[in-house]
């Protein structure tokens, strides 16, 4: 595919970019406790740059100590961190990238639990949903403070030698709260009408220009809209935007929402449109006279091309799509879009992992976050290592133990790869999973793995084999509890359900309200098969990170019937037997499907770990969990092998 667009040059400012490839900002975790520049920040961005990114935009930098929404967050306030900052862009300006660095503070989207134990700050005492603190409102002379801070970095940013900076006024922080009537309660001359609640706003950018002069680009991010009951819609953004250039504004990043709303649209997820923001961009665009940026949900150079022939941008931010491959530019380049391990919007690890107060991660790139140990320079001796098991994670041993240079098998006792990832593909919003089997069965392919399909691994052929090296990756099965009725021949586990194996219809029960559970309730819901009921025992159903809601609104369509705080007893005469509320109920049921978690396939491991000395595992052959972990420990499994 040729791109015409896509690796064209444009300036912003005097800045001038090689293509239109951006990486939007997005917070690793990867700075250390006190926001200083690691080693694994620098080699993340560097992938970035290898990879032919044309502009990189930091995460959103502190201006200080305790203005941060994670405990890891960079920040840049003291001379003393300018040496580390340097080296960064020092490394990201090698490959002809350019970088600007973001700046912010959290205002009360944080929580002093990260942020050094300090009240959270903002425009006006309202909490927000998530973080609950309620804020300090800041004062006149606090505002006046947080005005020459923002400066200060300006100026330290600058003389760290990033090439611009980009003011982060979107997703309910600080500053977009001041913007807001939604944050803005305020009765001074920093509240009430647009002059006033924009005040902040040409305060800090006027002494930040002050500092880096009129030929350095300082951009602003924006969100489109806010998406909430009383937050802003796009004809308040036009008066913005308009007001930004008018300001002196170089460009403008546009995205959308505000963290803790229930808007589809701020990180996107598979029941998010791909390229949401592109039409309100592009009114946005035709509106201003300075470069945009759109972002949301458009992870494919081919998408990137056409919202830039439509005229909606100048560059297309691709954040998640980088995390999922750096090399997407280059390989977009050289027309090798099959290779591209495209961003499946899972949001497991970019996102997931974030709330657990761990650096970021990806499902379908194990090695974001491990640049600085999953180096390929060790150069170990080449070993025959033998891998059961086709799952992802199974799959991800082998892919890395061929890339370090081992001659790798690969055993899969069905007549397919990808284990219980196969099934995951077919609920309703989860078509682009499919995305990341594609891509790696092409790397099996790629690298010319040995693999055997409907191969059965017994102690005796695993020891015939002879690998120098064995990992186990043969996954887990679904439970199946012991009761009363349980062999009845209109019970199925969700997989077969999933898969097409077992069609049912009529009156549905799902036992299990989990991931499993809600995914294979929407696919009965979705194709129409009948009414469909969830039994859950705990108090709510869960779908996963940021999918639990919009589970929850199809279910409300299709009227599918949740019933929470139940226990199955037993199955019976075309029904579901539950203890609800210390009361026996009796749940009509023509077909019932089983998704009540998995236990680990483990006998064939134990059996080879107590007779050979180099077995190893991966996956939730240890313990079943999710696809991040299997990928990860599957990656692990096979550097190390």
């Amino acid at each position: 595919m040729f791109f015409q667009k896509l690796f064209t040059s444009y300036k912003i400012n005097q800045c001038e970019i090689k293509n239109r490839f951006v990486v939007p900002a997005m917070v690793t975790n990867l700075c250390d406790e006190d926001g200083n520049i690691t080693e694994a920040f620098i080699k993340y961005h560097e992938a970035k740059a290898r990879g032919g990114f044309g502009l990189i935009i930091t995460e959103d930098y502190g201006v200080n100590p305790n203005g941060v929404g994670y405990q890891n967050c960079a920040r840049l306030y003291d001379e003393s961190q300018v040496a580390a900052n340097q080296r960064l862009t020092d490394t990201v300006h090698m490959y002809g990238a350019k970088m600007f660095a973001q700046v912010f503070h959290p205002g009360r989207q944080t929580s002093s639990a990260v942020n050094g134990g300090v009240q959270p700050v903002a425009a006006a005492r309202i909490p927000d949903a998530f973080n609950r603190e309620v804020p300090h409102e800041l004062t006149i002379p606090e505002i006046h403070q947080l005005v020459a801070e923002f400066a200060n970095t300006a100026r330290l940013m600058k003389k760290s030698g990033f090439d611009g900076i980009e003011l982060h006024l979107a997703h309910g922080y600080l500053l977009a709260g001041f913007l807001s009537t939604r944050q803005n309660r305020r009765t001074d001359e920093y509240g009430g009408c647009f002059e006033n609640r924009i005040r902040i706003v040409e305060e800090i950018y006027h002494a930040m220009r002050a500092e880096v002069g009129p030929d350095f680009p300082l951009t602003a991010r924006v969100s489109l809209t806010e998406d909430t009951v009383d937050g802003r819609q796009m004809q308040e953004t036009m008066m913005i935007v308009k007001h930004l250039e008018k300001l002196g504004f170089d460009g403008l990043n546009l995205s959308n929402g505000e963290y803790t709303s229930y808007a589809p649209e701020l990180i996107s997820s598979t029941f998010t449109a791909k390229g949401y923001n592109v039409e309100n961009a592009k009114r946005v665009h035709e509106f201003v006279n300075i470069p945009t940026i759109v972002a949301n949900g458009i992870n494919d150079p081919a998408m990137a091309e056409t919202v830039l022939e439509q005229a909606a941008c100048d560059f297309v931010g691709m954040a998640r799509a980088s995390l999922a491959d750096p090399d997407m530019p280059r390989k977009a380049a050289r027309g090798q879009l099959s290779s591209i391990n495209y961003c499946i919007r899972c949001l497991q690890g970019c996102e997931g992992s974030l709330l657990e107060g761990k650096h970021v991660r990806c499902l379908v790139n194990p090695e974001l976050g491990h640049e600085t140990e999953y180096t390929f320079e060790q150069n170990p001796e080449s070993k025959n290592v033998l891998v059961i098991g086709g799952g992802p994670a199974g799959m991800e041993a082998a892919i890395a133990a061929t890339r370090q240079g081992h001659e790798v098998t690969l055993w899969e006792q069905r007549n397919e790869l990808g284990g219980e990832f196969v099934s995951a593909i077919y609920p309703p919003a989860k078509g682009e999973y499919a995305n990341f089997l594609v891509f790696l069965n092409h790397q099996m392919k790629a690298l010319n793995i040995n693999v055997v399909l409907n191969q059965t691994a017994t102690v005796e052929n695993v020891k015939e084999f002879n690998a120098d090296k064995i990992i186990v990756a043969t996954g887990g099965n679904p439970n199946k509890p012991n009761l009363s009725g349980i062999d009845a021949g209109n019970i199925h586990f969700a997989n077969d359900v999933l898969l097409g194996r077992e069609p049912i219809e009529g009156e549905i029960v799902v036992v299990g309200g989990g991931e499993v559970g809600t995914e294979t309730a929407m696919y009965l819901a979705d194709a129409e098969r009948g009414h469909v009921t969830i039994i859950e025992m705990t108090g709510d159903i869960d779908a996963g990170l940021l999918r639990t809601v919009p589970t929850k609104r199809l279910f409300r369509d299709h009227e599918v019937t949740i019933i929470t705080h139940a226990k199955v007893k037993q199955f019976n005469n075309n029904a579901v037997v539950i203890d609800y509320n210390g009361q026996d109920e009796r749940i009509a049921a023509d077909e019932i499907v089983l998704a009540m978690g998995y236990h680990a396939d483990n006998e064939l491991l134990k059996s080879l770990q107590s007779q050979l000395d180099n077995v190893a595992c991966a996956g939730d052959v240890i313990e079943p969990t999710n696809a991040l972990e299997a990928s990860t420990s599957g990656f692990k499994a096979g550097y190390y092998a």
